[in-house]
């Protein structure tokens, strides 16, 4: 029986809910025979295990990939990584209790806001984020607590605002469930400013269809998520996920919005080439790069 581990995130994340439909296309293409999903703090940890060899596959914030190759903080060595293809590109944004007086995310200066545990992605982009809007010292007063912890704070009234990852999720349509929320507004110059500088974002909206309220899409920040291996893994093996990811991507468009415009986004590669699947100078495994040369998404 061939056996795999996915390490995903908070079992209420956006992470764990993609781990679980990824589980079935390499099931059902034959790649495994059983999948199992561990939960974990995010991004940095899922770097660390499957470099460790104790996951086969890892979610990660594409924006770590490049500091976990180099041994940049937070990780304490260079980490044997590579990504194995684009998991999903989301919006990231703030939203605060709908009764509350902020309306905008500068208006967060200074205000406790919860932003995931501090090795996940969402932590790190909270502090591209900050860095942006010119935030230091007494200016930033993030919470680095767990998705859950942060809707819990967010309810009674310990936190300002939260910081959410890219939407359908369990963690989400808890928090709305809960009470009414309102999506605090980006300034288009600090989204423009923030894709300018990193090159794992790009603009993104969040959908009004998935926020109980929200009239409209609201102009958000958007991040690529990816799924990561050990970089020495076998060319078999990982080119039999991507291959399998490549396939299966019109139908996890079709069973779950978070993977709404997958296909199109991998057939970027076609214009953009590497960067669009692996973007900051991210290794890319070459058994993925043939996947994607052999589907036709990649010269």
């Amino acid at each position: 029986m061939k056996k795999i581990t996915i390490t995903s995130s908070d079992p209420l994340s956006t992470f764990h809910a993609q781990a679980q439909l990824l589980a079935d296309v390499l099931k059902s293409a034959g790649v495994a025979d059983e999948v199992a999903i561990e939960a974990s703090t995010g991004s940095v940890v899922n770097g660390e295990r499957v470099a460790a060899g104790t996951a086969d596959l890892g979610f990660m914030a594409s924006n770590w990939v490049p500091r976990a190759v180099g041994g940049l903080d937070p990780f304490a060595a260079p980490l044997d990584i590579a990504i194995v293809t684009p998991l999903n590109a989301g919006p990231l944004f703030f939203v605060a209790p709908a009764e509350s007086p902020l309306n905008s995310v500068r208006e967060l200066k200074g205000k406790p806001v919860a932003v995931g545990h501090a090795d996940s992605g969402m932590a790190q982009h909270a502090a591209n984020i900050a860095k942006a809007l010119g935030w230091q010292g007494d200016d930033v007063a993030y919470s680095y607590i767990s998705t859950f912890d942060g809707g819990n704070a967010l309810t009674n009234g310990t936190v300002a605002a939260q910081f959410s990852a890219p939407i359908p999720s369990v963690h989400f349509t808890n928090l709305c469930d809960a009470m009414p929320i309102k999506v605090l507004a980006f300034d288009p110059s600090d989204i423009a400013a923030l894709c300018d500088a990193h090159p794992f974002y790009s603009p993104a909206q969040v959908p009004a269809a998935f926020v109980p309220g929200l009239e409209h899409d609201m102009p958000a920040l958007g991040v690529l998520n990816v799924v990561a291996v050990k970089a020495s893994a076998p060319d078999a093996f990982v080119g039999a996920v991507a291959r399998a990811f490549i396939e299966g991507a019109g139908g996890l468009e079709q069973a779950h919005a978070l993977f709404r415009g997958l296909p199109a986004q991998l057939a970027g590669a076609r214009e953009h080439g590497v960067a669009a699947l692996a973007p900051g100078g991210a290794p890319l495994h070459p058994a993925a790069a043939q996947a994607f040369k052999d589907a036709g998404l990649l010269t």
